[in-house]
């Protein structure tokens, strides 16, 4: 089963000079959702830096760029329905966070994530938090 990347995990990859680390050895595809590649490329403009500019904007052209993969139909579908069913719940979810958890679900994939963005969406997801 392919696995999404999200934003939390390429922050730390930013941080910390790479992600491999994160990801195990075991043949497993891995991409980054559009949303979680916009999402980390509006963080990499931010810095004030110029040296932390250039930094996250050398990473995303070394090595996430070729890993991110276009949000489709199928996709939005899943998007909307989700937005739609967190709202009838009286809950909200950042637009990335929700595209992206989206774009895992709607493709039935795994998504590794770092932080707790995504956890009420756990019998939803195949989520795994490193």
């Amino acid at each position: 089963m392919p696995v999404a990347i999200d934003t939390s995990v390429l922050i730390h990859a930013e941080k910390t000079g790479g992600f491999e680390n994160l990801l195990p050895d075991d043949n497993t595809t891995y991409y980054i959702p559009a949303h979680a590649a916009a999402e980390f490329l509006i963080g990499a403009h931010l810095p004030k830096s110029a040296q932390l500019r250039e930094r996250a904007r050398r990473l995303y052209e070394d090595k996430f760029k070729l890993l991110v993969d276009l949000f489709d139909e199928a996709d939005s579908a899943q998007l909307a329905l989700l937005i739609s069913e967190l709202r009838k719940a009286g809950q909200t979810m950042g637009f990335f966070d929700a595209a992206i958890a989206a774009t895992a679900m709607a493709r039935g994939d795994s998504l590794l994530a770092l932080d707790a963005d995504f956890d009420r969406l756990a019998q939803q997801l195949d989520l795994i938090k490193v």
